[in-house]
C-alpha cells in the first residue's frame, strides 16, 4: 500500500471499515462532496495477525499481501460508488492502527468524516475507540456521524452521562430544529468554533445558534469575579456574533445562555439540531489524552452529527491558503 505522505491532498477524508456506522459516514461524506464539488479519499486501516512460533512470531508474505489487497479492494468498491455519483474519489488501505492512520491522513484534508456506534447503554459510556481518538488528535475538523438506533431511553442516558445532570431538573427545552449550533466557551477556541459553525450554516442555508452555558455559581454571584458573571458570557457571545456577521453578511445568528452544565445544554441541543459544532483542548500533552468532558459527553449521546474543531484549525487554514 502507498505511504500516506506520497498522496496528493483531498478535500474530504472518510474512514471506512465495512461496518454499518462507517457506511453511514461514507454516505454523508459523498453527499457533502457531491453538493460542494469536493474530492474524497476513502481510507481504511488493517493489521496483520501474528502467528506465534517457537523462536519468533512470523506470518507468510503471501498472507500479509492478501490482507492488504482485500482491504484495498473493499475501499476501491466504496471509491467507485462515490465516482458513480460524480465525486472525484480515491481509496487508500494503510497497515496500522486505524485511529493513528486516520489522524495522520487528516493532515492532508480539510474535513474528516467518521461514524460512531449507536447510543445504547454500553456505547454511550465510551465513544468508539477510533472516532474518539481521531477527534482528539485530528489535524482538521472531524464530523462524527451517529448511526440511527431505536429503543433508547434518552432521559436515562442524559442523567447517567452528563456531568452534574442528576441534580439539574429538565426545564423547558429550547428547540434547535434544523439549526447549526455552536458550543461557545470563554476561551481561545471560541473564535475558530464560531467561524467553522458560521461557514457550515452559510453553506447549508441554516440559522446559526451560539450556545454558552452559564455555570450556576456564576448566576448566583459565586463565580469569583466580574469575568465569570452572566453579563460576561452574554457580552462574549454578542462580540462573537458581531464578528461572524461581519464576515458572513446576511447570516441569521441567535444567542442562547442556558444556566447550568454545558454538557447538559449541548446534549439537549443535539437532540434536534442539524449540526452541533464543538472545540477541543488541542493535541498537546495531557490534552491529547482526553477529549474533554463536555465534548465527550455530547459525542456519546448526540442524535445529530457533531463537528469537532481542533484548536489548531486557524493555523491549518493559514497553511491551506498559502
Amino acid at each position: 500500500m502507498t505511504a500516506l505522505f506520497t498522496l496528493p491532498p483531498a478535500d474530504l477524508l472518510v474512514g471506512v471499515d465495512g461496518s454499518d456506522n462507517s457506511r453511514q459516514a461514507f454516505t454523508t461524506a459523498v453527499s457533502i462532496a457531491e453538493e460542494h464539488g469536493c474530492s474524497l479519499r476513502v481510507v481504511g486501516a488493517y493489521s496483520v495477525p501474528v502467528i506465534p512460533r517457537r523462536h519468533a512470531p512470523t506470518i507468510s508474505d503471501e498472507r500479509h499481501r492478501s490482507i492488504g489487497h482485500a482491504t484495498q479492494g473493499m475501499l476501491e468498491d466504496f471509491a467507485a460508488e462515490a465516482r458513480s455519483a460524480g465525486v472525484e474519489a480515491s481509496a487508500q488501505a494503510i497497515e496500522g492502527d486505524a485511529a493513528e492512520v486516520l489522524a495522520e491522513a487528516s493532515r492532508y484534508s480539510r474535513l474528516a468524516v467518521v461514524g460512531k456506534r449507536g447510543r445504547n447503554r454500553l456505547a454511550s459510556r465510551l465513544l468508539g475507540t477510533v472516532s474518539g481518538a481521531l477527534v482528539a488528535h485530528s489535524h482538521c475538523p472531524v464530523l462524527v456521524v451517529p448511526f440511527p438506533d431505536t429503543d433508547v431511553d434518552e432521559e436515562a442516558l442524559t442523567r447517567e452521562n452528563s456531568p452534574g445532570s442528576s441534580s439539574e431538573p429538565h426545564q423547558g427545552r429550547t428547540n434547535f430544529e434544523d439549526e447549526v449550533v455552536a458550543g461557545i466557551d470563554l476561551d481561545s477556541s471560541a473564535l475558530p468554533v464560531a467561524e467553522v459553525a458560521a461557514c457550515a450554516a452559510e453553506l447549508s442555508g441554516r440559522r446559526l445558534a451560539f450556545v454558552s452555558a452559564v455555570p450556576t455559581e456564576a448566576s448566583s454571584g459565586r463565580g469569583g469575579g466580574e469575568a465569570t458573571t452572566p453579563h460576561a458570557y452574554a457580552h462574549h457571545l454578542e462580540e462573537l456574533a458581531e464578528a461572524v456577521k461581519e464576515r458572513h453578511q446576511g447570516l441569521s445568528v441567535r444567542l442562547e445562555l442556558p444556566e447550568g452544565s454545558a454538557a447538559v445544554a449541548l446534549t439537549e441541543a443535539a437532540r434536534t439540531a442539524a449540526l452541533v459544532v464543538l472545540g477541543t483542548r488541542g493535541r498537546g500533552g495531557v490534552a491529547s489524552l482526553l477529549l474533554g468532558s463536555v465534548s465527550r459527553s455530547v459525542l456519546n449521546q448526540a442524535r445529530s452529527p457533531v463537528l469537532i474543531v481542533p484548536n489548531s484549525t486557524s493555523d491549518m487554514d493559514a497553511r491551506n491558503s498559502t
